[in-house]
């Protein structure tokens, strides 16, 4: 005899309560973390430029 076709609400609810908890604690974790990422990468692609220019920068109004 074939077996009984199972039902897959079971399934999908622990599916979706898994991937709520993915991206409540481990996705926000990891956009932090590039986020933190960019905002050094950005404060050194500054510095860099400045030492470059020789601190002068083309946002500044020349006189």
């Amino acid at each position: 005899m074939p077996a009984a076709p199972k039902s897959f609400v079971g399934a999908l609810a622990t599916f979706i309560i898994g991937s709520f908890t993915y991206t409540a604690y481990v996705a926000r974790y990891e956009g932090n973390q590039i986020d933190a990422a960019r905002t050094r990468w950005q404060d050194q692609m500054r510095r860099g430029n400045a030492a470059m220019s020789g601190g002068v920068s083309l946002l500044e109004p020349t006189k």
